[in-house]
């Protein structure tokens, strides 16, 4: 008999999770840039997508991990802009 035969496999969440933010980071970007598009204003919308991000992380993880992911995302832009 096989040791691993009586072992349950359970899904692994942090791969669950993981594609679930990518989706909806997807979804919300297109959305927003779609927004945009419509509204011929693409700095109007995205100070109300930061400022609606910036607000709620603060609440939800406080300052400092709020400004590291901003600054992750502008640091994420400047490479993106160098493989252009």
């Amino acid at each position: 008999m096989s040791k691993n035969q009586n072992i349950i496999q359970f899904p692994n969440n942090i791969n669950f999770k993981k594609a679930k933010y990518i989706k909806i980071r997807d979804d919300i970007e297109s959305l927003l840039f779609n927004y945009a598009l419509d509204k011929k204003d693409l700095w109007a919308v995205s100070l109300a997508a930061g400022r609606f991000a910036a607000m709620n992380l603060q609440k939800i993880d406080g300052e400092e991990k709020a400004m590291d992911f901003f600054k992750n995302c502008v640091d994420t832009q400047k490479c993106s802009e160098l493989k252009d």
